[in-house]
């Protein structure tokens, strides 16, 4: 079963709860508009926090209200955990804090199904959509397995995937084929395949043009 994650991450920055909350709000309607399955969130019961439920009869503003609960549970980190139901699960994770330990709040979107690899300019859509909401120094929409093989997910640095978001300007190289997007202050990278065919080595190439290094995979 294909298994990918679209992951965000930016430098922590002090905000109102309620500006956090809208951004919430945005990124589940962007998800509901590109996946109309995906109608209603609710917080797994094992964090033991707020609970947010939403269909798409609910109006935004009841949606940012509800958030806002989970938001001000009273500590400097905030951790909001959701999940979807419908025919393709999705799982919503919000990491956010400045503490010794959180220096980047993150965001992470979850989604397996079989036939999730067939949809790919609907994730995309997704992913831009994160990037105009949350204004992230990278985002990615990356398999699990390679990227883990990568090690991609190691010391901070971007996960790099099938589709990629780095904040800034990324210039081409000769032999290396990435196509270059100019999007929202940055640059998409997208391999030249569908995501079936997505391998390291389309992984290393586009790692490789926003400066990431053989050693920088290895450690």
């Amino acid at each position: 079963m294909a298994s990918w994650l679209l992951r965000a991450q930016w430098t922590h920055r002090d905000e109102s709860v309620e500006h956090r909350a809208l951004r919430v709000g945005r990124t589940l309607t962007a998800v509901a508009v590109a996946f109309p399955d995906v109608h209603a969130w609710t917080q797994d019961e094992r964090w033991g926090y707020h609970v947010l439920e939403a269909d798409v009869a609910t109006p935004l503003e009841e949606m940012v209200e509800a958030t806002t609960k989970v938001l001000s549970n009273g500590s400097s980190t905030t951790r909001l955990h959701l999940q979807s139901t419908g025919e393709l699960p999705w799982l919503f994770d919000l990491s956010m804090g400045n503490t010794l330990t959180t220096v980047s709040d993150q965001l992470t979107l979850h989604w397996s199904d079989e036939e999730a690899l067939l949809q790919s300019e609907r994730f995309a859509q997704v992913l831009r959509a994160v990037v105009s909401i949350w204004e992230p120094e990278w985002a990615s929409i990356a398999d699990t397995e390679l990227a883990t093989a990568a090690g991609l997910f190691r010391r901070g640095i971007p996960t790099i995937g099938w589709l990629t978001y780095v904040r800034g300007l990324v210039a081409g190289a000769y032999g290396i084929d990435i196509n270059l997007t100019p999007f929202e202050r940055g640059t998409l990278l997208q391999a030249p395949v569908d995501p079936t065919d997505l391998n390291a080595v389309h992984i290393c190439a586009a790692a490789a043009l926003v400066g990431i290094t053989p050693q920088d995979l290895d450690h």
